[in-house]
């Protein structure tokens, strides 16, 4: 693991602090890791929709087979 510092608003600092108070998170750390997690969730998902919008425009169909989505993880996760 690497260690990193950073500065933040005192809000934010409060926020993340009831969040572990409230049993949410054991440490900020664990905090920030959710929200990576989450952020990397999100831009995945960003795109998978953009892949299917930009198929559904060309019109013309795809076959969402097992071997499909694999695909699509793997590209996802690259």
């Amino acid at each position: 693991m690497t260690s990193l510092t950073i500065t933040l608003p005192e809000a934010a600092k409060a926020y993340i602090d009831r969040q572990i108070s409230n049993g949410a998170y054991s440490s900020a750390d664990e905090f920030l890791t959710a929200l990576i997690e989450q952020d990397r969730e999100r831009q995945a998902k960003q795109k998978v929709n953009a892949l299917l919008r930009s198929t559904l425009q060309k019109d013309r169909a795809i076959s969402a087979t097992d071997e499909w989505w694999k695909q699509q993880r793997q590209y996802l996760t690259a």
